[in-house]
């Protein structure tokens, strides 16, 4: 799904504040690991700390029902690739409601286990202080206090940016607030503030933000700018809303996967909201494109 591409994006290079929260110390490289096999694995985030042991982080939106299973097999892969060196593993929820995951296992020959934190623990004050914009992004979904006050604060970092990447930004920062059902509220604030976004510059703020305009009946009337982007709320028609979530899964399919088969086309074209919705969850943990359509 897009929050997966999102935040991994977000990790790129070290997130130095978010290691030391998690683990109490900072890493020293970010290693580029992906395992070859017939099923291709590649791990979230895996770094080297400061004391040599070797960090893997996996995010998750959802409780994933084979969790377990995957970071197992992770552990060996891990095992393989760095013998005799302390492997640390964490699951990092950043999904709604509360992580539910079976996280060992205790057998006669085998005993396993890994931790799971909800980022929800972490305060966003001590993300928004951090030198990096990307980890001002994850305070987003942390700790709030004040969602508005956290909202503006990242959102006054952004709009000091270059046009192209306050685009940029703003698509993260949006895209994540869905997490917590704060997108809206993003969307009011950046009119609020009078941020000024071309949303030419970005292909996802143009589809959210202009979506619906010319469909459906407007609720509020809409002030635009010649330059930027015009922010509302509006009630559409519920095939323009199906439309719109058609298009939004369509180009989250060829960001994620490429070229979109006929197949994909015709599922599309013949889904109902519902269905929509649960395939762009799927997006998430989708290896292939066929794993996106499973319901």
């Amino acid at each position: 799904m897009k929050y997966d591409t999102t935040l991994k994006s977000l990790f790129q290079p070290l997130p130095q504040r978010l290691l030391k929260l998690l683990t109490g110390q900072e890493a020293t490289e970010l290693l580029p690991v992906e395992f070859p096999s017939v099923k291709s694995r590649l791990p979230d985030l895996v770094a080297r700390l400061l004391n040599g042991a070797i960090f893997h982080l996996e995010l998750q939106s959802t409780n994933h029902a084979n969790m377990l299973g995957r970071m197992l097999e992770y552990y060996t892969l891990f095992r393989e690739q760095y013998p005799n060196v302390p492997i640390i593993q964490l699951v990092l929820y950043v999904g709604p409601g509360q992580p539910d995951f079976q996280t060992e296992i205790v057998e006669e020959n085998l005993t396993f286990r890994y931790a799971v934190k909800d980022i929800r623990e972490i305060d966003c004050r001590l993300m928004l202080d951090s030198p990096r914009l990307e980890e001002s992004l994850l305070a987003i979904l942390c700790r709030l206090e004040d969602g508005r006050q956290t909202i503006r604060a990242i959102l006054t970092r952004i709009a000091a940016l270059a046009p192209k990447p306050r685009a940029d930004a703003l698509e993260k920062l949006v895209i994540l607030a869905g997490l917590r059902k704060l997108d809206a509220a993003v969307k009011k604030e950046v009119t609020d503030m009078d941020i000024t976004v071309d949303v030419m510059e970005n292909a996802y703020l143009r589809e959210i933000f202009a979506r619906g305009q010319t469909e459906g009946r407007q609720e509020g009337r809409q002030e635009g700018r010649q330059e930027g982007i015009q922010i509302g709320e509006q009630k559409g028609r519920q095939e323009g809303l199906r439309e719109g979530e058609m298009r939004s899964l369509r180009r989250l399919l060829e960001r994620r996967f490429g070229a979109v088969p006929d197949w994909v086309l015709s599922r599309l074209a013949k889904a109902d909201m519902d269905t929509l919705g649960q395939w762009t969850e799927n997006i998430l943990d989708a290896k292939t494109i066929e794993e996106v359509f499973r319901i």
